[in-house]
């Protein structure tokens, strides 16, 4: 393994800091947790700013056990999160779940970290309809939408972008990107018409190819990963710059709760 890595394009994202998403899925093993993870690390080597990747599923998910790679440098660590804060191998700083196996509210990280002036990356899982997550949706995190280029998975994402639009209304979509991964070397659906069939609806749609480095087992380390990989990323990255910035952007619904 080389520790060279190539300097990285600069995502198109004006605002890095200011990034708040949220990576869900409509089913498991949809790589939930690899496109976090991918996600921030772009951001990360195409900016140097800091960035936060953060466990928030519902029932503590793998993201600290799958991205850690050092202790967090003291100077970035926060007192109430420190026992489950780590680095990853491009210096982003991943917050994991309690030992509890419940992460804390996402959306009081996520001003915490906010407050920190660090871009905030959520995983969460399949928990997209968990009343704790109403008020980051409701704050604006964009939307990452995930799904392997698998058939059930994708009607599964399907089933899951119904139920945004029909409980935070139809403007949602246009702020949801949608990232395919695909988790074998061919893939076994044909994704040309479901991304002609979602492209007047969603805000982007990004395919990651198949990375064999993604499938080990251990520590993601982004040293290992195909430039294509990480340029997949950064292009996802590139959809999210273009929607209105993400602190001032507010979703009604229609759960009867305040924007």
């Amino acid at each position: 393994m080389s520790n060279v890595v190539p300097i990285r394009r600069t995502p198109k994202v004006a605002e890095p800091e200011k990034v708040s998403a949220m990576v869900v899925a409509g089913s498991g093993g949809a790589s939930t947790t690899t496109t976090t993870f991918g996600l921030a690390t772009a951001l990360r080597l195409g900016t140097g700013k800091d960035i936060t990747a953060i466990d928030s599923t519902s029932d503590g998910g793998n993201l600290l056990s799958r991205t850690r790679f050092r202790a967090v440098d003291p100077a970035r660590s926060i007192d109430s999160l420190s026992a489950r804060m780590a680095e990853t191998t491009s210096g982003t700083v991943v917050v994991g779940s309690s030992h509890h196996g419940h992460s804390a509210d996402p959306m009081m990280v996520d001003l915490l970290l906010k407050g920190r002036a660090s871009a905030r990356v959520h995983d969460v899982g399949t928990a997209l309809r968990s009343p704790r997550l109403a008020p980051l949706i409701q704050s604006g995190a964009a939307l990452v939408v995930v799904a392997p280029a698998r058939s059930e998975p994708l009607s599964r994402m399907r089933e899951a972008m119904n139920w945004l639009k029909s409980t935070f209304g139809p403007d949602t979509l246009g702020e949801t990107i949608v990232v395919v991964s695909h988790q074998m070397p061919t893939s076994p659906v044909e994704l040309a018409p479901i991304r002609a069939a979602l492209a007047p609806q969603i805000a982007g749609f990004v395919e990651v190819p198949f990375d064999p480095a993604l499938a080990r087992p251990g520590v993601i380390d982004h040293r290992r990963l195909s430039t294509a990989t990480i340029d997949a990323w950064t292009d996802a990255l590139d959809v999210l710059g273009t929607l209105a910035p993400q602190s001032d952007t507010r979703r009604d619904g229609k759960t009867g709760e305040p924007a």
